[in-house]
């Protein structure tokens, strides 16, 4: 017997749903490529279509334009580097400097493996700043800022201005991340263990003033 007439409606509808989120998902991966190869100013929709076998027009079914494919791009990317990132913050258990310095690993590791992904990021800084409804740097720095609050009420931290701090850490990890993966090899113990001296160090020192 064949399925009854909801049933199959449901199944269509799902494998409609399917293929829009395996589309989806073929123009970010191109989008990725493209904007990494030419910047957000060169490249072009055309572009990001002709790394996929889609047809031309199906860009549009899933994004207004290149900066709606460049957004949502960027949400994924930070999305999942700042739940890798915040995990190693929040370890049961760990001092600060144990927290810091995994959160700072868990960060470079991802830029590595991710080299492309990173170039993303890296070489459309500019375009990202004039971007801030996107809110890619804010999130991970309120973040940030929650857990430091949470240190600081813990007695963990000394009196600080938090937000000073949380800004400064997240600012020093992307620069720092941008030089490390132009190294052969990329020194990701090197990096965490600089990040993580300067972070406790102005601890240190912004307490006693």
């Amino acid at each position: 017997m064949g399925l009854s007439p909801p049933e199959s409606g449901l199944s269509s509808a799902g494998r409609r749903e399917e293929r829009k989120a395996q589309n989806r998902q073929k123009l970010l991966e191109a989008a990725r490529r493209v904007f990494a190869r030419k910047g957000l100013g060169e490249a072009t929709a055309r572009d990001i279509v002709r790394e996929t076998d889609l047809a031309s027009g199906t860009f549009y079914n899933y994004f207004r334009d290149k900066e709606d494919a460049f957004r949502a791009l960027l949400e994924e990317m930070a999305e999942h580097s700042r739940a890798l990132v915040r995990a190693q913050r929040r370890e049961p258990g760990a001092t600060v400097e144990e927290r810091v310095a995994n959160a700072y690993r868990a960060y470079f590791e991802w830029a590595e493996e991710e080299r492309e992904l990173f170039q993303v990021f890296r070489r459309n800084a500019g375009a990202i700043a004039l971007m801030p409804e996107s809110g890619i740097f804010e999130m991970g720095i309120i973040e940030l800022f929650e857990d430091l609050r949470d240190w600081s009420a813990a007695g963990d931290l000394p009196d600080l201005d938090l937000e000073y701090l949380a800004t400064a850490t997240v600012a020093i990890g992307f620069q720092v991340a941008t030089h490390m993966i132009d190294r052969d090899p990329a020194d990701v113990e090197g990096a965490t263990r600089f990040c993580t001296r300067m972070f406790m160090g102005g601890v240190r020192a912004l307490g006693e003033s």
